[in-house]
């Protein structure tokens, strides 16, 4: 991202410039332009967002009168799903790729919307655009040479999902990520004021969405948006003294209020009275209520942000893989910090004891897993506190993957090995926590089976995860920086990075898990020449004599093989 610093001019500049990317469609020479236009568009959207969320959330109840239904639909969508993104604590790329999607959804009908929002009527031609505007957009972004992904995905489920978000039947939604932009289009249609249409308010619009959806993961995104707005509760209208006034900023018990007069700021004043909120749509064309005022130095406030400490989880990874062997007081040193984990070690320690005794003490929990495992395992516990706390549309089905990976492995080695767990789990956790950190706008709930015989890679992570491979020099970077001296690691690089025929042993034996998690997550049995050759290799060195039993001793067994 580029320095950004946020001021009236940049806020009035990214408003004027989303009205005339939305009249690009009209002008095809303008076509390759579209999607530089619409990313720096988005980029700015979300930086806007992070610096000022006080201003966005006014904007939610203004219509700026010289801009048409259109541009202010598609501007509230964009604030919505930047709000929706950060309650939900989802990184900047994520959102931008979202309002992305939003800005798209009406960038080949501007005309044909303002038309029908303005109660005129429509030719037959106008409306079978605005049917078909989504699969016009699609085309258009494949002309003008748009990297296909998430952004043609959510356009192309955005119409089914806005119509089934809510209503008597509960229609299963399994796209989290098309669902936050569902929710976005729900909510700015209905704030959005129209002729001849009821305007809702925020609180309304979402609270009869949450009440009318059946999908968890929409109300739970819903309230995370009220809260968002409790604690940005700019744009909601006061009466203070016998005037309008709105809201302008909030700090602890007191509040900045702008007086308003014929939808003009006449004043602003600081109070701390009690006062009873109410939003009113606003029509306006007044700079001063639309973008200067909410940068004046008794209003503008940074967002709250919290402490993460990531950084110093992932450098005690780091200095775990350090030694093969390290004595135990070095690891409790390098976890010494981390007191939160101490509960999570004793748990996991408990299935490398077979009376199941509880450790006592963190030494205690150490000394039961052995030295040669109990870096392993402490990498392991504090990558997966990484990945539970990394916030993804799709973290429970990422965690269940996860958790699908661990109980292969546990049954894989119950024959032989099992002392390789940790150093067989380790490189996934750490490889997954990857994915998620970037290639969160990648994830999808689907599995990509690999079927090509002519590929010269073996199956990549990414499949399971919905997408065809991995960033393989930011993916080597990663394991470099935080396990350059782990064996496993490195070999777990080589299934991502090398030709088939190059693979180390170990390498082979990450890849045999690739494929059974593959085959338990799709039921594809059909593998290729080679995929089988190794498999059956794998089976073969840990006492499995076929995959069938293999498959079955999972279903027997694995009721009993959470990892805790």
């Amino acid at each position: 991202m580029y320095e950004f610093e946020a001021s009236p001019k940049q806020l009035k500049r990214l408003f004027d410039h989303t009205h005339q990317a939305l009249r690009l469609y009209y002008n095809k020479e303008k076509w390759p332009a579209i999607y530089p236009t619409l990313t720096q568009l988005a980029e700015r959207f979300v930086l806007m967002y992070n610096h000022t969320p006080n201003a966005l959330h006014a904007h939610l109840q203004f219509y700026v009168a010289d801009h048409g239904y259109t541009t202010n639909l598609v501007v509230n969508q964009c604030i919505v799903i930047c709000a929706l993104c950060h309650a939900n604590g989802y990184s900047s790329q994520f959102t931008e790729e979202l309002v992305l999607a939003c800005l798209s959804d009406h960038i080949c009908s501007t005309n044909e919307t303002n038309r029908l929002a303005s109660a005129k009527p429509l030719t037959a031609q106008e409306q079978k655009l605005l049917k078909l505007r989504h699969q016009i957009a699609i085309k258009m972004l494949k002309s003008a040479k748009v990297p296909s992904g998430q952004l043609q995905r959510v356009l192309a489920r955005l119409d089914k999902y806005t119509a089934a978000i809510t209503g008597v039947k509960h229609i299963p939604l399994y796209d989290n990520t098309t669902v936050l932009v569902c929710l976005a289009k729900r909510i700015s249609k209905a704030i959005t004021p129209r002729p001849k249409v009821r305007t809702f308010n925020i609180t309304q619009t979402i609270k009869s969405l949450y009440v009318n959806t059946h999908n968890q993961f929409a109300q739970s995104s819903l309230i995370a948006l009220a809260q968002q707005f409790a604690h940005y509760p700019t744009g909601v209208m006061v009466n203070y003294k016998s005037n309008h006034a709105m809201v302008l900023a909030k700090a602890d018990k007191s509040i900045t209020l702008g007086i308003l007069k014929d939808n003009k700021v006449a004043g602003m004043v600081k109070t701390s009275k009690q006062l009873t909120p109410f939003y009113k749509p606003i029509i306006t064309t007044d700079k001063t209520l639309l973008y200067s005022i909410w940068f004046n130095d008794q209003v503008i406030e940074l967002p709250q942000r919290e402490h993460n400490n990531k950084d110093m989880i992932l450098e005690a990874v780091g200095k775990l893989g350090q030694e093969q062997y390290i004595e135990f007081k070095a690891i409790e040193k390098t976890i010494a910090p981390f007191t939160q984990l101490e509960q999570a070690l004793r748990h996991a320690a408990r299935q490398y004891n077979r009376q199941g005794q509880k450790a006592t003490t963190l030494r205690h929990c150490l000394t039961m897993v052995g030295l040669d495992t109990a870096g392993f395992l402490c990498q392991r516990v504090l990558l997966e506190t990484l990945l539970a706390e990394q916030p993804h549309p799709f973290s429970a089905d990422i965690w269940c993957k996860y958790t699908l990976i661990s109980k292969i492995i546990f049954v894989l080695l119950s024959k032989s090995k099992p002392e390789s767990f940790e150093a067989l789990l380790g490189p996934f956790t750490a490889v997954i926590y990857f994915i998620v950190l970037n290639h969160d706008s990648q994830i999808m709930r689907l599995v990509t089976p690999p079927s090509d015989d002519f590929s010269q890679t073996p199956v990549s992570l990414a499949c399971i995860f919905g997408f065809e491979q991995l960033d393989g020099p930011l993916l080597n970077e990663f394991v470099q920086d935080n396990f350059r001296f782990s064996k496993m690691h490195n070999a777990f690089t080589e299934t991502e990075l090398t030709e088939k025929q190059s693979l180390s042993v170990d390498a082979k034996l990450f890849s045999a898990i690739k494929l059974i998690t593959v085959i338990i997550l799709t039921g594809e049995s059909q593998l290729t020449a080679w995929q089988s050759q190794v498999l059956d290799s794998i089976l073969d060195e840990f006492n499995w004599q076929s995959r069938t039993q293999l498959l079955t001793a999972m279903l027997e067994q694995s009721p009993l093989c959470t990892i805790e």
